[in-house]
């Protein structure tokens, strides 16, 4: 999208990397900036989970107010091809005949791979072993070897893998089917009903950011959005563009992370550094 908002806008945008600790160290240093609509914060659902799973997150959600879902991540369940179970109806009832032996493979701990298998879990009573890797590479490797037996991994990360005949891919974590593989299901219409997880890409600035800047951000990110290479970009990585308004998704934000808080509090769920 930079190369758009920069013609907009006038003026270079520069992206400065700051990972670790599942987000938090982008969004600490990204709630000290400036609310003068010069600071822009790229968030993923991560920087609305971590401060209900961490102690000291070191920001609240409060501290931004959002300016556009630009994306939705789509999550597809994996298991490696020779796994004894076809489809997804029958690796849910091989789970839950046999609780504590299988595993699941995420990249992390409070990634939505993570959460997508706890609701997953809560919804079903099926008990599964969280194994965190650094990274979703290493853990889809770890998936083909026969390691670990399960994940709900990024369709952008897994699609070629699935492609490939590497994994095979049981169903999708959203409402609805994924046009990339439209021929996987949701577990919504096969086993639980209602069940939706995915994460997304948003921006998001400093809480006290005027109302201007704030709408003037959202018309740039929706035309950016909008252009042909951005959009053929987006589908080719398996994303959903959305592209919300400010206040839309202003409700998504509060609505997943009551959803997810929620979820944290029943299966316990915490992280912490170091």
């Amino acid at each position: 999208m930079a190369p758009h908002v920069q013609q907009m806008l006038g003026q270079p945008m520069v992206v400065e990397n700051r990972p670790g600790a599942g987000g938090m160290v982008g969004a600490r240093y990204a709630a000290q900036q400036p609310a003068d609509g010069h600071a822009v914060f790229l968030a993923a659902i991560s920087a609305v989970l971590a401060p209900f799973m961490s102690r000291e997150p070191g920001y609240r959600i409060e501290d931004f107010r959002p300016v556009s879902i630009l994306t939705v991540t789509p999550l597809v369940l994996v298991v490696r091809e020779n796994f004894p179970a076809q489809n997804v109806a029958e690796w849910d009832r091989a789970l839950r005949a046999s609780p504590g032996r299988f595993t699941y493979a995420t990249a992390g701990i409070g990634t939505p791979h993570q959460m997508a298998a706890e609701l997953y879990a809560n919804l079903s009573g099926a008990q599964v072993t969280h194994v965190p890797y650094r990274g979703t590479a290493p853990a889809l490797t770890d998936i083909r070897a026969g390691t670990v037996d399960f994940m709900f991994a990024d369709l952008a990360a897994a699609l070629g893998q699935i492609r490939q005949g590497g994994l095979r891919a049981l169903a999708v974590t959203t409402s609805r089917r994924v046009p990339a593989i439209s021929e996987v299901p949701t577990l919504g219409e096969t086993i639980l009903p209602g069940f939706e997880a995915y994460s997304f890409v948003s921006w998001w600035v400093p809480a006290r950011t005027p109302d201007p800047a704030v709408r003037r951000l959202n018309q740039v990110a929706l035309h950016a959005l909008g252009q042909p290479d951005v959009q053929a970009r987006i589908q080719e990585f398996g994303f959903l563009a959305e592209g919300t308004s400010a206040e839309r998704a202003q409700q998504i934000v509060a609505a997943e992370g009551a959803k997810w808080s929620a979820v944290i509090r029943a299966r316990n769920l915490r992280f912490e550094e170091g």
